[in-house]
């Protein structure tokens, strides 16, 4: 991978450009092929705070991004790296780990990409802790300073050792210098081992008349299949269509992984909105059922569209958005979700599918001080750099950013100001609502 020509004054430069388009209209085209019942919700999500609207609209960034002169340096990249999309979850050995946690817009592309909302979003959470312009300063630089400095060491490591590199979360928190964040990731990481496939059938599901264990009904946010209505053009039951795209996500696992998931049962399936940007795309769990009564699996499907960075991106598009999310996950992630997989439903849309809630947790941004925030921030950009040394040249990268604090103030400006033109663009979504441009459920 050659050297990228493109300064570093220029990678840290934000002006939006006079034909910038409108990001309202970017995510109201975003929105035209959503679930319509749903797309109130979303906006309500959104409006909830700056960060979540950075969280719930990363095609924003991406024209933003994609339009802009890059470095060339290209890894694979998370397509989505808010602070938020990283956190903790389960191995299959059992171990919690630390890692990011959301590939809907993996792609290949310049690393700077991540990079630059990754500190963007630090940025924003500083903002909406209400710390001061010094500290907001502070956080991201030091972000881009703990990603620089990863991407040193790993530079000088075999490729069997950036490879099998992973956080295991008891060391991780072990080593924390700051008491208050300590005590927060100890909260979150037990939190998180309570987070498995029993305790969501205990938050989720109920005995129906006949005695057997469904998902409860509780619309318009989760869904029963089995008490939906008919969809138009489309003849076959709806119980049938989820039984054919089941089996087409079986073909897609490992033989043994395929011989452990026939030893269960689907038994029910329902629609449920997750997350923020996510809202209005089919997103849907599954209730598996084993031999015991105590034997049960939850897992969620999720619709894969097209990266937001795939018209920017060099690389073609997969000819399957599913099983891009599915082998993007594999490369970035040491360790992955051993159930992950992919098929289509009936509408011919793309579904990658998942081990749900198996250990998942997420740091509590609103609970953090300005220190927890900085070593947070250090974190993700330290796991950030893990990922993209798995699928890039490491030792580019590391020359790259061998001017250290010029490299390190050009991400941190950029940051700066994006996250003001983000505050800029939510200020315009406020006012769509108000304005009733876009709807917001209550």
């Amino acid at each position: 991978m050659p050297i990228s020509t493109l300064s570093l004054a220029e990678l840290g430069i934000w002006a939006p450009p006079p034909d910038r388009p409108d990001p309202i209209r970017l995510l109201e085209a975003q929105e035209r092929l959503r679930l319509r019942w749903l797309i109130p919700e979303r906006h309500r999500r959104m409006a909830a705070s700056g960060f979540a609207f950075f969280r719930g609209s990363p095609a924003v960034m991406a024209a933003d991004l994609g339009q802009a002169p890059h470095s060339g340096l290209e890894v694979q990249l998370c397509g989505d790296a808010h602070l938020l999309n990283f956190g903790f979850y389960g191995s299959p050995e059992r171990a919690l780990l630390f890692d990011i946690n959301d590939f809907d817009e993996t792609c290949r592309g310049p690393f700077e990409w991540d990079l630059k909302r990754l500190i963007s979003s630090l940025v924003i959470a500083a903002r909406s802790l209400h710390l001061s312009a010094g500290w907001q300063e502070k956080v991201a630089r030091h972000g881009t300073k703990a990603y620089r400095k990863e991407m040193e060491r790993l530079a000088q490591r075999s490729r069997v050792d950036v490879w099998y590199r992973r956080l295991d979360v008891d060391a991780l928190i072990a080593e924390l210098p700051d008491q208050p964040f300590r005590d927060h990731l100890l909260q979150v990481a037990a939190q998180a081992r309570h987070r498995d496939s029993r305790q969501a059938v205990r938050k989720l599901c109920e005995t129906g008349p006949d005695g057997q264990l469904r998902i409860r009904h509780a619309p318009p946010l989760i869904w029963r299949h089995a008490q939906m209505e008919p969809e138009l053009g489309i003849d076959e039951p709806l119980q049938l269509r989820v039984q054919q795209a089941y089996e087409g996500y079986l073909a897609s696992v490992r033989p043994e992984l395929r011989r452990f998931l026939c030893g269960y049962r689907l038994v029910d399936t329902a629609s449920k909105a997750v997350g923020v940007g996510s809202v209005g795309t089919r997103c849907s769990i599954g209730l598996l059922v084993g031999p015991r009564q105590d034997d049960v699996l939850v897992l969620q499907s999720k619709q894969a569209e097209a990266s937001v960075l795939a018209p920017y991106a060099t690389a073609p598009s997969a000819l399957h958005q599913g099983q891009r999310v599915v082998e993007g996950q594999r490369l970035m992630q040491t360790v992955s979700d051993s159930l992950l997989g992919w098929t289509s439903n009936a509408h011919h849309e793309h579904l990658y599918w998942r081990h749900f809630r198996d250990w998942k947790g997420a740091v509590q941004l609103e609970q953090l001080n300005a220190v927890g925030l900085d070593l947070y921030g250090k974190l993700c950009a330290t796991t950030l750099a893990k990922a993209h040394a798995r699928s890039g040249d490491r030792g580019a990268l590391a020359a790259y950013m061998a001017e250290g604090k010029r490299f390190d103030k050009a991400i941190a400006t950029y940051g700066l100001a994006y996250a003001e033109q983000s505050h800029s663009d939510y200020q315009q979504l406020i006012t769509a609502i108000a304005t009733r441009r876009m709807t917001a459920s209550r």
